[in-house]
C-alpha cells in the first residue's frame, strides 16, 4: 500500500508491529525520503519525538531501541493534549 498523504500537524497511528493497537503521534516534520518526525506521549509520563516510516501497512519507528528526544514547552503541550 502507498504511503498515506499526511502533513505537518496531522495525528497518525504508530504501531510497534502489525498486531499492536498503536498510539497517537503528532507530525512535527516530514523529510524528503518520507520519514516523519513524530511526537507521542510515552506511558502517559514523557512527551517524546522520534522518527517513523511507512512500512507498506502502518507507521513504525525508523530505528530499533531508544532513539527519541524529550519534548519541552509548546511541543510537549501539544503531544500531552493529544488529538482533539
Amino acid at each position: 500500500m502507498e504511503q498515506p498523504n499526511v502533513k505537518k500537524g496531522d495525528w497518525i497511528k504508530v504501531k510497534a508491529d502489525e498486531n499492536s493497537l498503536g498510539f497517537d503521534g503528532y507530525i512535527f516534520n516530514i523529510f524528503p525520503d518520507g520519514t516523519l518526525s513524530v511526537g507521542y506521549y510515552q506511558n502517559n509520563i514523557k512527551a517524546i519525538k522520534e522518527d517513523v516510516v511507512w512500512n507498506g501497512k502502518h507507521w513504525k519507528f525508523k530505528y530499533e531501541g531508544p532513539n527519541g528526544s524529550y519534548l519541552r514547552g509548546p511541543d510537549e503541550t501539544i503531544v500531552k493534549r493529544g488529538p482533539q
